[in-house]
């Protein structure tokens, strides 16, 4: 056999790139020059006014002084850690792991879980590097729509994406890159037709669907709280695993504290499999955990992410004030996460091009939509993702920049 590279060519295409594209190129090279921008792109609170949680960076100081922080840990995670989350979650320790954020957690479940020829469930739009994941593991993604009005998952697209190789299904509430959180009925609906169908391929020998809820901003919502689908998920007749961890509700998404929940008819052999894959890298790092311990048993914690929600409100509201006044741009209302989604209506054919003239012109950086998407489910306007943590002058000067833009480029 010849070889012509060293390097698989399918990652030189990963979908992460499309986010971090010419758009994110030319930021690197303003900020190089010298020259300010504003930065609509960055979903990272730590880089705004979102400090962490005071208690979080004492647990860290404290964790200093302990000659067994800089030993190796347990895979699964710092036990004290495991123990806080599961009584938290009101769930069995035994199947809670904690991971270099939910990213390394979610790859290695698919790691333990990616089997040639199956394929994983994602929604349209999604965050690109789950897409990534699956093409480095050779597993196909297949994209389900969601109502581009409201962005709840279209539950006739799912049950026409699963068939019987269809192994994982991911659910992203509150979401990224929309915003949405899912209503109960709608995740009610998901879970029913996931056990419906697990139920039918239990009789064919075929192995039941997981759920894979990703939870990550589940204390950014802006109305009522998100669904705990634990509840939902009770002794019903298919696998789950719920992500979550510390990045976004706790403004420290650079430490990589994260955790997985086990549940459902397979949480035995996903555990054992999981252990195994923790194994790999020995452990993740102690003292972050216990910086995240001390976090979670802080008696302020609620109101401190009460306060949180109550900052990205006022930034969300004013945001969507401001462009109601803007002639071509048309917005969803975002209900969570730090996200919004613009659609503009101007002379340029693609949001790249048109990502591109905003940042040249105006000086804002932001997201280019079609990066959420593949080629089936891309739709056909011009959407830019933006994130609403920037101070409140910042977004006041952003939408008069998007004025003068839109009375320059603006179709309308």
């Amino acid at each position: 056999m010849i070889y012509s590279s060293l390097v698989r060519n399918e990652i030189r295409e990963c979908k992460t790139l499309g986010l971090l594209g010419k758009i994110f190129l030319l930021s690197m090279k303003l900020k190089k020059d010298g020259i300010p921008f504003l930065p609509l792109q960055l979903g990272d609170p730590a880089q705004f006014d979102f400090p962490p949680i005071p208690s979080f960076k004492e647990g860290i100081i404290k964790a200093l002084e302990k000659p067994l922080s800089f030993a190796y840990g347990n895979p699964q995670g710092y036990p004290a850690l495991i123990e806080k989350i599961a009584e938290r979650e009101g769930v069995n320790p035994f199947y809670v792991f904690t991971g270099n954020g939910v990213s390394d957690l979610m790859d290695k479940v698919m790691n333990v879980t990616a089997t040639k020829g199956t394929n994983i469930l994602f929604p349209a739009p999604v965050f690109p590097p789950y897409l990534d994941l699956n093409k480095k593991n050779n597993i196909e993604s297949r994209l389900y729509r969601c109502d581009p009005h409201t962005w709840q998952p279209d539950l006739s697209s799912i049950e026409s994406k699963i068939d019987d190789a269809t192994s994982l299904i991911l659910i992203n509430s509150p979401n990224n890159p929309t915003g949405a959180v899912y209503s109960e009925s709608t995740m009610r609906a998901i879970i029913d037709l996931a056990e419906q169908i697990s139920q039918k391929r239990r009789l064919r020998n075929i192995p039941p669907l997981c759920l894979v809820f990703d939870a990550i901003y589940s204390e950014h919502y802006f109305a009522d709280k998100p669904v705990d689908v634990k509840k939902i998920l009770h002794n019903r007749e298919l696998t789950w695993i719920i992500f979550n961890g510390a990045s976004k509700s706790l403004n420290v998404p650079g430490l990589r504290v994260g955790y997985a929940i086990l549940g459902g008819v397979e949480r035995d052999a996903l555990r054992e499999v999981l252990y195994n894959e923790c194994i790999l890298p020995l452990c993740m790092n102690s003292i972050f955990q216990e910086g995240y311990l001390a976090a979670l048993c802080d008696p302020g914690i609620d109101d401190y992410c009460k306060a949180n929600r109550k900052k990205l409100k006022k930034r969300r509201d004013l945001m969507l004030k401001g462009f109601e006044r803007i002639p071509g741009i048309h917005v969803i209302k975002p209900e969570g996460a730090f996200y919004m989604i613009i659609q503009m209506e101007t002379e340029f054919s693609n949001d790249r091009d048109l990502g591109i003239a905003l940042l040249s012109e105006e000086k804002i950086c932001t997201s280019q939509m079609s990066a959420f998407f593949d080629k089936e489910t891309c739709p056909d306007s011009t959407s830019l993702r933006l994130a609403i943590l920037p101070t409140e002058d910042v977004l006041e000067d952003a939408l008069t920049r998007f004025s003068g833009f839109m009375k320059r480029h603006g179709n309308v």
